[in-house]
């Protein structure tokens, strides 16, 4: 999978870390970006929601869901 990414010219600084990472570890650039995904993206992810209990939900019937509109 492939996935590209726009960096804007005021954060070209971030652009220019990461060639210079890259080239002191001698890793390559894609790496470092996933080893940075897999880190910070687990510390954002959204909190599940719980399950809630609704007690006993009934259907409603058409005079339930129209009583009162057509007044």
């Amino acid at each position: 999978m492939q996935l590209n990414i726009y960096i804007p010219k005021e954060k070209s600084d971030l652009l220019t870390k990461l060639e210079q990472t890259a080239k002191i570890t001698g890793r390559p650039k894609n790496e470092l970006i996933l080893e940075a995904l897999e880190r910070y993206l687990p510390s954002v992810a959204p909190l599940a929601l719980g399950r809630f209990d609704l007690g006993e939900v009934k259907p409603a019937s058409r005079a339930d869901l129209y009583e009162g509109r057509l007044k």
